[in-house]
């Protein structure tokens, strides 16, 4: 076994029913150090208030199960990009919701993907993502909105560091604003990182566009699809198209090894608690000194 304190914070995506403070109880169940949660319904714009019973109960239940860290993840509605000034105004309504509720629960990190540009070119995206996030302004003191890489997938942005960085400079670098990567999307959107090549050539993207420094959290998932699909489809750890040996990279990696990472993989019914378990097993033995791929 990997001592706890050289592995990252790993943890998972887990679910809020019951009630938000039901979810660092559901994190201790599967070993987890950090925990992801929808703070409320991901299909919909606006969701109920937090009550004041709810916060107290999430922060005492982190506290007594030793979650180290959790993110928000923001609801799938929002869509900074839409040509639609209707639904980027429905978008910032939303997103100041998300914000307001992860300062509530002293949750830092807000997790966004940061829109799609519809019909138009991604410039025109580009510039309404950006523009909304001056308006918005800054965010609640101890909350950083993490803007996550896509695959692609209609037409959404973030898919490579050129367009994050040209996003972050278009909207003046905010500083309560940096980057959540996620590893099924790199795969999917043409970066090989099932091979060494490929890696040390992310790296040196990320380097060159200065997206390293701002990089605060990972999601770890595995791919169903093929390298460059640009089709969103998470799978479990090692089972997948981009192979072990880029969780090893990741886990390991100088810079990422202290951040929280968390899994987004299939829960796969009745069985949800059991795969999070396994899926952290493999990482865990991924990050062991000595593991070399097959």
């Amino acid at each position: 076994m990997v001592p706890t304190s050289k592995l990252p914070p790993l943890g998972a995506h887990v679910s809020v029913a019951g009630g938000v403070h039901t979810a660092p109880g559901r994190g201790k169940a599967i070993g987890a150090d950090v925990i992801q949660i929808f703070s409320k319904q991901q299909t919909r714009w606006m969701g109920k208030a937090l009550e004041e019973g709810d916060v107290r109960a999430f922060r005492d239940e982190t506290a007594r199960t030793g979650i180290r860290t959790a993110a928000i993840h923001c609801a799938y509605l929002i869509n900074l990009g839409s040509a639609t000034e209707s639904v980027r105004t429905r978008s910032l309504y939303a997103l100041e919701d998300e914000a307001s509720r992860a300062a509530m629960l002293a949750v830092p990190h807000l997790v966004l993907h940061p829109g799609s540009s519809g019909e138009d070119p991604e410039e025109a995206g580009i510039a309404r993502i950006a523009q909304a996030l001056k308006t918005f302004g800054r965010f609640p003191k101890g909350v950083t909105l993490l803007l996550e890489n896509t695959a692609g997938q209609g037409n959404s942005l973030g898919r490579t560091m050129e367009q994050i960085r040209r996003l972050l400079d278009a909207a003046g670098n905010p500083p309560d604003v940096a980057v959540c990567l996620d590893s099924a999307h790199l795969f999917e959107a043409g970066y090989d990182i099932s091979g060494e090549a490929g890696w040390d050539g992310l790296l040196a993207e990320m380097d060159r566009y200065a997206i390293l420094p701002l990089v605060r959290m990972w999601h770890l998932n595995d791919s169903r699809t093929d390298f460059g699909s640009r089709v969103d489809r998470h799978f479990h750890i090692g089972e997948g198209k981009i192979g072990p040996g880029a969780f090893r990279r990741i886990l390991t990696h100088r810079v990422f090894r202290t951040l929280p990472m968390v899994l987004e993989t299939p829960k796969d019914g009745d069985d949800e608690t059991e795969r999070d378990i396994r899926n952290l097993a493999a990482l865990r033995k991924l990050a062991a000194p000595g593991w070399k791929e097959e």
